[in-house]
């Protein structure tokens, strides 16, 4: 079995990041739309595995919309695209002095964007194809349930469940790099996205599917009659959606990854790389590296 140690997963981590910073405007800006969709997708698959397990109990239906959101964040390291939460790792080389404040804050610009696209264009396909009646209208009134959850939260909720969020992002991305084949990078994805989303946390890329999938369902009278929701739903707006969740859900994911992974890293393992760097080693097969 192939793996990396941790001193060398920072090295691969860092050189990742020095060529993301060169890539060209409309690679990153694809790449970027990409991702969100890839996100949405996990999203929405989440939301229709879940949208009718209360009588599981709230912690288990969370673990399921966990389990299947994950393949979002799969689809994201294993096909290639580029995720501005994942991308909060550009400050391990900054911090290094590989790259500039300049370039990082230009991929983060097209990045963002570019999640932003892909995953609205998700959610106007989803209500699109119809299926927000599915389940006699269930779908949609989970849709906008989760919204209108997302959009009555505090300032301060939100962005400190960002900050758990993507330092359990940060780590995904960051195992994925100790390892090459797809098994491992599976189950290095799954792990702390199923913890982060089962544990309620607000992740920025994810909540640019779901406030809208709830704004397109909102149009739709019986989703709105089956939410039982009342005068609640007038809530949810465009104001609503950026002003109360998108900026604090950024801003809580920029210090989340920034500070616990990617400074953390940076401190133990990049501030003296020549100490500890080396080649991904082969592990025996009769022992697991720790």
């Amino acid at each position: 079995m192939n793996y990396c140690t941790p001193p060398e997963i920072a090295q691969n981590c860092m050189e990742a990041q020095v060529k993301r910073a060169t890539m060209s405007t409309g690679k990153l800006f694809i790449l970027g739309i990409l991702a969100g969709c890839f996100i949405a997708f996990g999203a929405e698959g989440s939301t229709m595995a879940a949208h009718d397990l209360t009588s599981l109990g709230a912690g288990w239906q969370r673990f399921i919309t966990g389990s299947v959101f994950s393949v979002g964040l799969m689809y994201v390291v294993i096909c290639g695209a580029e995720l501005f939460t994942g991308n909060v790792l550009m400050l391990t080389a900054l911090f290094a002095g590989r790259i500039s404040l300049l370039a990082v804050l230009r991929n983060w610009t097209i990045v963002l964007i570019g999640n932003m696209v892909g995953a609205v264009l998700i959610a106007w396909l989803m209500h699109m194809t119809g299926l927000f009646k599915f389940n006699n209208n269930l779908l949609g009134a989970s849709a906008v349930a989760i919204a209108v959850t997302k959009v009555n939260l505090t300032w301060t909720e939100v962005f400190f469940r960002a900050i758990l969020c993507n330092w359990l992002v940060g780590l995904a991305v960051w195992m994925s790099f100790s390892s090459k084949d797809i098994i491992s990078k599976v189950a290095t994805c799954y792990i702390p996205i199923m913890t982060f989303v089962m544990s309620g946390f607000e992740h920025s890329i994810a909540n640019m599917y779901y406030l809208p999938a709830g704004l397109f369902a909102k149009t739709l009278p019986a989703v709105v009659e089956a939410s039982n929701l009342g005068a609640k739903v007038d809530t949810l707006t465009i104001e609503s959606m950026v002003v109360a969740n998108w900026i604090p859900a950024v801003l809580g994911n920029i210090v989340g990854l920034g500070l616990f992974v990617a400074a953390f890293y940076w401190y133990s393992y990049l501030r003296n790389p020549a100490s500890d760097a080396g080649n991904c080693a082969s592990a025996p097969t009769t022992a697991v590296k720790k």
